[in-house]
């Protein structure tokens, strides 16, 4: 396990008036764990690592790193809520994704359909991000998109994607087209997609199984919130 400073981090929490603090990031891949931690919490990390070496994301390991976190933050004037744990799997794809291409299609300019859902496809575009969409009725109905865009540098790279279903149209299989799809077109351009799930949306995690991705790590983190 490597433990690393996040120096800039705790930096921007301290001079600025900055929205949300993360003082701890978890993330494992394929047995190989990494925890992102602000300095302030670096002892924290280092008995977290030793004391639940066994079981890294167990519901009384991530308490603890909770609690921890939960005291710096009170002390810069953020606070927790409920939704201040976030903890999920990472998804990878094996092999050769299979997705129907007529199933859905690359959305390369705005407007031409109605947008049914959240997602601000203009924005999304204009940083020359990739898009896949599911069409029903001219109407994009499910949707995923690349989060970064693909450059010379980062080519070889995991690329995160992230996909939505508008409500109406979910549960018919759109989303693992749409996820298959851009997955294929990433792989084939030299990137692997990476799909990242929350723990309670299993529904996520069924989209991503049935596009061809398998489970290989878990990630958490703890945002707190600026009182205002």
């Amino acid at each position: 396990m490597q433990i690393i400073p996040d120096i800039d981090g705790e930096e921007l929490v301290r001079e600025t008036n900055f929205d949300i603090a993360v003082p701890v990031h978890v993330e494992t891949f394929g047995g190989e764990t990494k925890v992102f931690a602000y300095p302030s919490v670096l002892s924290l990390c280092e008995t977290y690592a030793a004391r639940f070496a066994a079981d890294l994301y167990s519901d009384a390991a991530l308490a603890y790193l909770a609690d921890g976190c939960a005291a710096f933050c009170t002390s810069l004037g953020y606070t927790k809520d409920k939704h201040s744990a976030v903890v999920g799997y990472n998804f990878l794809p094996q092999g050769e994704p299979t997705c129907d291409f007529a199933f859905c299609k690359r959305i390369r300019r705005d407007g031409k359909y109605e947008n049914l859902t959240t997602f601000d496809l203009s924005a999304c575009l204009a940083a020359e991000r990739v898009i896949f969409a599911a069409i029903s009725e001219e109407k994009i109905v499910s949707v995923a998109v690349a989060c970064e865009t693909l450059t010379a540098e980062n080519v070889g790279n995991s690329i995160e994607i992230s996909t939505e279903t508008a409500p109406d149209f979910r549960g018919k299989g759109y989303a693992t087209a749409c996820v298959a799809a851009l997955s294929a077109h990433l792989l084939s351009r030299g990137y692997r997609a990476l799909y990242k799930c929350r723990r309670e949306n299993t529904a996520s995690a069924r989209v991503a199984r049935a596009a061809g991705f398998e489970k290989t790590g878990d990630f958490a983190y703890f945002v707190y919130r600026k009182n205002r």
